[in-house]
């Protein structure tokens, strides 16, 4: 049974405040984030319910539930952060930037980003501060962002193959495609953007994977939809990994451009070649694989 939450923006009115255009938001900012760093180096919770609204929410992706989870109230913040401090270590909280943020002409929030660290990982942070009668800013929505895994960093830029090859990639590249004298680390069900993003970032992490796709060509999860369709997400968000999206692209993109286009099965063979990603096309292959024992 999913959960149901009651919540409104935090409107200026509402709050019963007014916020100058000229106030000092990295000042504010930056007092809040000293504070939030000592509270959690301190492991002190009550220190860090100070810091926020009582409808803060605050969403976790990955970096300490292992999960997509949100967590709103004071109350459920306290047991998400009695569960996690310990097992996660979290901490390290350092300031990146902040703006002044007006989304709307009845709407004013700090907008905050800043870097922290598990035992286990790095990690991003997004923090909304609102203001208050008494004058105290504190946050109604914190994010944190699983960013990496310490000890597994991603093979771009300075970690990437810095050896030539000669001659003998084809012949690796076929090798590695035939998977005669090792299984997949991971098998990815549907070739779709979803899956085709999942492969590549594995792939860059050292995380052997194959995808295993139905349809008879990459694209056609987009193809066989409804004519109108279009990506419900922005293009910001829409980006392949390591190819994004030329700057010409629409915001909301038609699943017609992407297919009809061959837009996603270009974005596949070239990432295919970039992130050397292996893929089957069978609706078969499941079913003799199930039956192969561990």
């Amino acid at each position: 049974m999913s959960s149901q939450y009651t919540s409104s923006l935090p409107t200026l009115d509402k709050l019963g405040v007014t916020v100058s255009a000229d106030l000092d938001a990295v000042s504010i900012a930056k007092e809040w984030i000293s504070s939030f760093a000592q509270f959690v180096a301190a492991r002190d919770i009550p220190g860090i319910l100070s810091l926020i609204d009582e409808q803060t929410w605050w969403r976790d992706l990955f970096a300490l539930t292992w999960d997509l989870r949100t967590f709103h109230g004071k109350d459920k913040v306290r047991r998400f952060l009695e569960d996690c401090f310990e097992e996660t270590r979290f901490g390290g909280i350092e300031f990146l930037m902040a703006m002044l943020d007006r989304p709307y002409p009845d709407i004013a929030w700090i907008l905050i980003q800043f870097n922290f660290e598990t035992a286990v990982a790095t990690g991003r942070g997004i923090a909304r501060l609102i203001p208050s009668k008494e004058g105290v800013w504190r946050a109604v929505t914190i994010s944190t962002n699983l960013e990496g895994l310490k000890g597994h960093p991603e093979r771009v830029g300075a970690l990437r193959n810095h050896l030539p090859s000669h001659g003998k990639w084809l012949e690796s590249r076929r090798q590695e495609k035939q998977y005669a004298d090792h299984d997949p680390e991971v098998i990815i069900i549907g070739g779709g953007q979803s899956g085709l993003d999942l492969a590549a970032r594995l792939k860059h992490y050292g995380v052997d994977n194959l995808i295993i796709e139905r349809e008879p060509r990459i694209g056609d999860q987009w193809r066989n939809r409804y004519e109108a369709l279009c990506l419900h997400d922005t293009v910001w968000s829409d980006h392949m990994p390591y190819i994004p999206f030329p700057e010409s692209w629409p915001v909301f993109t038609p699943a017609q451009k992407v297919c009809f286009a061959s837009i996603l099965p270009d974005v596949f063979q070239r990432t295919s070649t970039d992130a050397v990603l292996d893929y089957t096309i069978s609706s078969s292959l499941i079913g003799l694989n199930s039956t192969r024992k561990p």
